[in-house]
């Protein structure tokens, strides 16, 4: 078995004669914005000439469906896809001409050859997000690259696990804080981003970990604020090593860099080192932001036409249209603003939005807006024509500020799902959460998290609070109040309140 990694979240696999190509990145993602670090472009041609037997891609963001790359792949290559709700990747999929594609639902198993299985494991709750582990004569390697497998649901035993280290979020690099609350919002995600990948190893126990899925780079100069590795969500390998280590000191790392391979040869890997002038093994930001300038101006020097109240009431609407069972309770004013104008709605289940154009200045706004979100006018045409405020969120071209300085499901669930039905659907799911409860350190609390869905029976209860593992939100164990992450509470009471004793083990 041999893993060439691509960089970012991309490999190929080859066991025997089976070539297995997962999630390639090689061209900028989110309005131009993400590029690969450090740059893969030269390993480009030599794999796209290659032909491949399956190919997986994880979930639809571009640094992981590149359809510029994946256009070069042959067209009768079979492709692996997780069996969303939305049917979102597989649309993406045949759009580019693919026909020959496998639909597996999270858990399921295909045999891709002799000896050589392959399963998909997806995250349950809304997010449509997949990882995959292939099984090869009895070596495992599971790539979890970013997606959220519940944790009660991951595999134990596996030999190399590569998944995320670094933050994909705009959140709160993005936010407009005062430097002292940005740096301390920056250190608590980037320690609950280390929690989660030490929390995974504890529950996969790999004898093998491979960083993956690391930080972007943004070779923009109005984005390059966001390169610096001390300051964002985004640190490089060689700032958490330390602190994996101490917390994992019975798992190896594998450091890769783009072209290097991993070679499995009686159970056990070797780093095999790319040796070629080409390859960039750190980013040399000013040379490369001078080689892709083309591509990372293209958008916002296109000519088109700003957008008009019609035009964006007409989209905002749209998204009200599918999301109104997500939006019963909601009743929040928004403002979206561009240089040149800003509109202010109230965002409500119905009656139909109602837009209310001003000057640019917040200052002007009497109220002022629970949520405002800044962004260049090309930025808003993008998302008016793509429908897609995930892209452009992500993209790190749009100021948010929020107040009170609460993480509100409903908006963001509203913006991000708001086209896709079947999503919005879930995520109402998700918040109403089920009425299955489990009983853990003295209380009776609701079994999944009313933000992610993730199984509260792995959760951390310490000191009075109930804190989620997935994303770390936490919630007072006496009332049920969110108290960090979000607004949204959790169902939770003391067992003796519910007029039962805990449950005690009978002496011998």
């Amino acid at each position: 078995m041999n893993i060439t990694y691509l960089g970012h979240a991309g490999f190929v696999i080859e066991a025997g004669s089976t070539r297995i190509l997962v999630d390639p990145w090689f061209y900028p993602a989110f309005l131009d914005s993400w590029f690969p670090a450090p740059d893969n472009r030269f390993l480009l041609e030599e794999v796209a000439d290659l032909r491949f037997d399956l190919v997986f891609v994880s979930h639809g963001h571009e640094d992981h469906f590149d359809r510029t790359f994946l256009d070069r792949v042959a067209r009768d290559t079979p492709v692996l896809c997780a069996k969303y709700l939305s049917r979102g990747l597989l649309s993406s999929w045949r759009a580019l001409g693919f026909s020959d594609i496998t639909l597996v639902d999270h858990g399921d198993s295909i045999t891709v050859a002799p000896g050589v299985v392959a399963t998909v494991l997806c995250d349950t709750s809304h997010r449509e997000d997949s990882a995959l582990m292939l099984d090869v004569d009895g070596f495992t390697f599971l790539d979890l690259n970013d997606c959220l497998v519940q944790f009660g649901e991951l595999p134990a035993g596996v030999d190399i696990l590569t998944r995320q280290f670094s933050g994909a979020m705009w959140y709160p690099n993005c936010y407009r804080y005062p430097p002292d609350v940005l740096a301390r919002k920056v250190s608590t995600v980037r320690r609950n981003l280390l929690q989660t990948l030490v929390t995974t190893c504890a529950a996969t126990t790999p004898r093998w970990y491979l960083p993956s899925a690391g930080p972007a780079c943004f070779l923009d100069p109005e984005l390059q604020q966001f390169n610096d590795r001390n300051a964002t969500i985004f640190p490089a390998w060689e700032d958490v090593a330390d602190g994996f280590a101490a917390a994992c000191p019975t798992v190896d790392v594998l450091r890769a860099m783009p072209g290097d391979r991993i070679e499995v040869r009686g159970g056990v890997p070797r780093l095999v080192e790319r040796n070629d002038p080409a390859r960039a093994t750190d980013t040399d930001l000013a040379s490369y932001s001078a080689a892709r300038v083309n591509e990372y101006s293209a958008l916002r020097n296109l000519s088109k036409p700003p957008v008009t109240s019609d035009e964006l009431r007409a989209h905002l609407v749209e998204h009200q249209r599918k999301s109104k069972p997500l939006l019963e309770d909601c009743n929040k004013r928004v403002r979206i603003s561009t240089e040149q104008r800003a509109w202010t709605f109230t965002l409500r289940a119905e009656p139909e939005i109602e837009l209310i154009e001003s000057a640019p200045d917040p200052q002007s706004e009497n109220p002022p807006a629970e949520y405002s979100f800044e962004m260049p006018e090309w930025v808003l045409r993008e998302i008016v024509e793509r429908d897609s405020w995930e892209e452009a969120l992500l993209s790190m071209r749009i100021t948010l500020t929020r107040d009170p300085d609460e993480f509100d499901v409903r908006l963001l669930g509203f913006l991000r799902y708001g086209h896709m039905r079947p999503v919005v659907q879930r995520l109402v799911s998700d918040i109403k959460s089920s009425d299955e409860t489990i009983e853990r350190d003295g209380l009776r609390l609701q079994r999944f998290c009313p933000h992610s869905g993730e199984d509260l029976t792995h959760a951390i209860i310490c000191d009075g609070i109930v804190e989620c593992p997935r994303h770390h939100w936490k919630w007072d164990a006496a009332s049920g109040t969110c108290i960090e992450g979000g607004t949204l509470p959790l169902r939770v009471e003391p067992i003796e309140r519910a007029g039962e004793e805990p449950h005690k083990e009978p002496v011998a």
